[in-house]
C-alpha cells in the first residue's frame, strides 16, 4: 500500500517541459563560472583620471561631433588661426574666448557680430562655465564638459566615426557635402573661385573579378591616400561611393584645378600598387568644374563636374576633362 501511494504521488507530480513540449531530461549540476582575475595594473588602467575641460560641437554641419580640449586660452571663431575653428558663416572670425583659471573656466564674447548665447540666454560680460553648459555661436552649438581621458577619447572617437570614411581615411560624404556648401558660400562672399573634381577609378572591376574584392578595396584605399597627399591642407576630399571620389579646392580657377587633377591622375597611374606581391595598375578619370564660371550652386557644380567626368570616360579613360 505504501509503495502504491508513493508511485501515485510521483505520477501526479508536475513535470517540467521544454520549449517544444517534450519532457525535459535531468540536467547535470551547473559548473561555477570561471572567475576572471584582474591585476592591480589592469584595475589602475581603467580608473578614471583627473577631469579636463573640453568642447564638443553637438549641432553644426561640417563640425558636428568635433571635440577639442580646452587650452589655457581657447579662441572660438571662423579664422583658421583660432584654437577652435568653426565652418559657420554666422560665426565671426574672432567670436568668443574661454580662459582657464585655477578653479574655473570663463567664457567671454570678444566683440562678435551675432553675439554669444549660453543655455539659451545672451552672454553678458563673463560667464563661469559649468559641466553641460550649451554655448551657441552662429548656427553652431558647443557643449562644455569636464571629463577624464577615457571620456575625451570616447568623444573624439565618435567624432572620427561621424566624419571619416573608414576605408580611405578621407572625410565622410556627409561632412564633405557640408564643407562644400560652406566653401561655396565663402567663395561667393569673397568673390573667389572654387574648383570641384569628380573622379572615377578605371579597372577596379577587373581587379575584383581577377583577384577578389580585397584587392579592389586595397587600390581604392591607396587611391584615397594619394588624393589626400596631393590636396594637402588646400582642399577637401571624400569617397563619393564605391570607387568614385570627389574633391574641392577653394581659390582655384580652372587652369590651376586641372593641374592638380593631372598630378593626381599621373600619381595614381605610376603608383606601382601591389598586394601580396601581385602588381595592380588602376587608373583614374577626372572631371573638373569651377564655381562660379560653370555653375552657381553646389548641386549645379556637381552636375557640371560629373558631366565632365563622363566626357573623360568617353575619351578613353585615364584623363582629365572640363
Amino acid at each position: 500500500m505504501l509503495l502504491f501511494l508513493g508511485l501515485r504521488s510521483i505520477l501526479r507530480a508536475p513535470r517540467r517541459r521544454n520549449r517544444i513540449g517534450a519532457m525535459s531530461e535531468p540536467q547535470p549540476p551547473k559548473q561555477p563560472a570561471e572567475t576572471i582575475r584582474v591585476t592591480p595594473a589592469d584595475a589602475a588602467h581603467h580608473l578614471p583620471g583627473p577631469k579636463r575641460a573640453y568642447l564638443t560641437v553637438i549641432r553644426g554641419g561640417q563640425d558636428l561631433g568635433v571635440t577639442v580640449e580646452v587650452q589655457p586660452v581657447t579662441t572660438i571663431g571662423r579664422a583658421p588661426e583660432a584654437t577652435f575653428t568653426l565652418q559657420d558663416l554666422g560665426v565671426s572670425r574672432e567670436h568668443a574666448c574661454v580662459t582657464a583659471g585655477d578653479e574655473a573656466h570663463v567664457l567671454e564674447d570678444v566683440g562678435s557680430t551675432n553675439g554669444t548665447r549660453v543655455n539659451g540666454r545672451p552672454l553678458q560680460g563673463r560667464h563661469v562655465l559649468r559641466d553641460g553648459d550649451k554655448i551657441v555661436v552662429g548656427e553652431s552649438v558647443l557643449r562644455f564638459g569636464l571629463a577624464d581621458d577615457m571620456d575625451i577619447d570616447f568623444q573624439t572617437e565618435i567624432g572620427t566615426l561621424v566624419g571619416t570614411d573608414p576605408l580611405t581615411g578621407l572625410e565622410s560624404k556627409r561632412r564633405f557635402d557640408d564643407a562644400l556648401d560652406y566653401g561655396i558660400q565663402v567663395a561667393d562672399r569673397e568673390g573667389e573661385p572654387l574648383a570641384l573634381l569628380m573622379m572615377d577609378m578605371d579597372g577596379v572591376k577587373q581587379i575584383n573579378d581577377t583577384h577578389g574584392h580585397l584587392f579592389g578595396a586595397h587600390v581604392i584605399a591607396e587611391t584615397g591616400r594619394i588624393i589626400a597627399l596631393h590636396l594637402g591642407n588646400d582642399g577637401h576630399a571624400a569617397r563619393f561611393g564605391g570607387d568614385e571620389f570627389c574633391a574641392f579646392l577653394p581659390g582655384r580657377d580652372k587652369e590651376r584645378a586641372c593641374n592638380v587633377a593631372e598630378h593626381i591622375r599621373e600619381a595614381i597611374e605610376t603608383a606601382g600598387m601591389q598586394k601580396d606581391g601581385i602588381p595592380l595598375k588602376p587608373t583614374i578619370s577626372i572631371g573638373v568644374g569651377v564655381f562660379p564660371a560653370d555653375a552657381g550652386s553646389s548641386l549645379d557644380l556637381v552636375a557640371h563636374a560629373d558631366a565632365a567626368l563622363y566626357r573623360a570616360k568617353a575619351a578613353g579613360k585615364n584623363c582629365v576633362r572640363t
